[in-house]
This record gives structure tokens, C-alpha cells and sequence, in this order.
């Protein structure tokens, strides 16, 4: 990690507004059960937007939430588009 990824880290764990930990990408698939190509995916669709620190996507828990909200909606058949317009809508 180059240095001015963990001030950026540092920064933002660092601001007082509840749980800020952070996870990186492999973190979240694993605690997901969804490929990291997925959660890219998500984020293409605009369906998911992570932090960066540099080149390195992290996550917080509220993204984490989201997440599994999106993969509920996806297990139930709903596509992308629509999971983002509902997800807007919330």
C-alpha cells in the first residue's frame, strides 16, 4: 500500500460518524460468498459504489448492507437496473 493510501485509511477511519472499518475487496466476497468479479460488477452497474484508497477498492459495513441487500434482490430474480432503482428509492 503506498503511503498516500493509508492517510487516505487513516482519514477516514478516523472521522467520528459510527463504524467506519474498512475491507477490502477480498474481505467482502468472502464474507459475501460472492466472486470479487461480482462485487466489480455491482460496481460498473453503478449499483455499488466503494471508497478507493488509490487503485484499492474498500468497503465499509454500510456497504457491506447494501450489499447483501443487492444479493437478495439478485436471488429473487430482480435485475440489476431494477436493483438499483429500488435501492435509490430506499
Amino acid at each position: 500500500m503506498k503511503k498516500e493510501d493509508t492517510v487516505l485509511l487513516e482519514k477516514i477511519n478516523d472521522t467520528p460518524a459510527g463504524d467506519k472499518t474498512l475491507f477490502g475487496i477480498k474481505e467482502v466476497s468472502e464474507l459475501l460468498c460472492v466472486h470479487q468479479q461480482t462485487l466489480r460488477n455491482w460496481e460498473r452497474k453503478k449499483v455499488l459504489v466503494p471508497l478507493r484508497a488509490g487503485d484499492r477498492r474498500v468497503y465499509t459495513a454500510e456497504h457491506i448492507e447494501l450489499c447483501r441487500k443487492i444479493k437478495e434482490f439478485s436471488g429473487k430474480g430482480v435485475p440489476l437496473k431494477g436493483i438499483k432503482e429500488l435501492i435509490n428509492k430506499i
